[in-house]
């Protein structure tokens, strides 16, 4: 590790401890934390050759990122992404930053819903939300294998609901997803979430107890429709799985690798030591989170060439980065 980037990690880790993990500890409305996520996300540039617009999905509002305009979307890559946030907060204009950079790298039209938040709108909204605007995606053009759902933290939740409401419903499944620090178990009782309470500078179980708590409604913290990593995931296209070695939910990383496995399914999981939950939205700052993001672009390039291999009943864990 560069001197840069070890001091870096330590200027950021130290940042989030007083402007994120903190505030998370106290009673604050859900609408301050809103705020502070929406204020927090102007530490993250923008790139400037990404177009950014506005648009309905379904009747879903959502932000479409792209490097050009894209006219055959039969033919286009797409990620449909569920940002992260606790099932509470969270936006597109959050997660703004980390979309473009997917854009860009993986020339990719980049759809970041805006779905319906908790606790206004419990299970199953932001599902019903996912699979209006996936079906507007197909009757807009594009192709079912070209489309890959992607999502961090509680919107990994959200990717795999809807690929497995798919599945059920028999309707075409995207080509693959990525799941970023996925929060998929909310019973929060796995050993990580006890092992790294202090060392993980950003998350906190009393803040994504909160925050599933609201989502879930009346249906228990165990029921597979709320903690997916509990629900039946054969049949869902190959994933790849990215955690830091310091969260507290480093756990629901490791599980899904092993029940996916189980299941059958294709997954690649990268646990990055020293890193912390969705650090990848730091590629600006850090060699770590920059490689991490070209990680992703890549499987996505990947899984959604028309020519690209699918390799299935494959599961990798690798510890660190390459």
């Amino acid at each position: 590790m560069s001197l840069k980037e070890n001091i870096s990690r330590r200027v950021i880790k130290a940042g989030l401890r007083l402007s994120f993990k903190l505030p998370s500890l106290l009673p604050l409305p859900i609408a301050a934390l809103r705020i502070g996520m929406e204020q927090g996300a102007q530490l993250f540039p923008v790139r400037k050759d990404v177009h950014i617009e506005q648009i309905s999905l379904g009747g879903i509002r959502t932000e479409r990122l792209s490097t050009a305009q894209k006219t055959d979307a039969a033919s286009s890559t797409v990620i449909l992404h569920f940002h992260g946030g606790a099932f509470m907060a969270g936006s597109p204009k959050t997660h703004r930053a980390m979309g473009a950079e997917f854009a860009a790298r993986a020339n990719a039209v980049v759809y970041m819903l805006d779905y319906r938040l908790a606790p206004e709108h419990a299970y199953p909204a932001a599902l019903d939300d996912g699979l209006a605007a996936y079906q507007a995606l197909l009757a807009q053009g594009y192709a079912p294998q070209h489309i890959v759902f992607g999502g961090d933290s509680g919107g990994c939740a959200h990717i795999l609901n809807l690929a497995m409401a798919l599945r059920e419903k028999g309707l075409p499944l995207p080509a693959a997803l990525v799941l970023i620090s996925p929060y998929i178990d909310i019973t929060l009782s796995t050993g990580s979430v006890t092992t790294f309470k202090a060392r993980d500078p950003m998350v906190t179980a009393h803040a994504l107890h909160r925050g599933s708590e609201g989502y879930r409604g009346a249906i228990p913290a165990g029921d597979a429709r709320v903690s997916p990593l509990f629900a039946d995931l054969h049949g869902l296209p190959p994933m790849l799985v990215q955690a830091g070695g310091e969260e507290i939910l480093l756990d629901d990383a490791l599980r899904l690798l092993e029940r996916g496995r189980a299941a059958g399914v294709s997954v690649d999981c990268r646990i990055y030591e020293g890193m912390w939950h969705n650090f990848q939205m730091f590629s600006h700052y850090l060699e770590t989170a920059d490689r991490a993001i070209d990680e992703i672009s890549y499987f996505v390039r990947q899984y959604t060439a028309e020519a690209a291999p699918r390799i299935h009943g494959v599961a990798r864990a690798a510890r660190g980065t390459k």
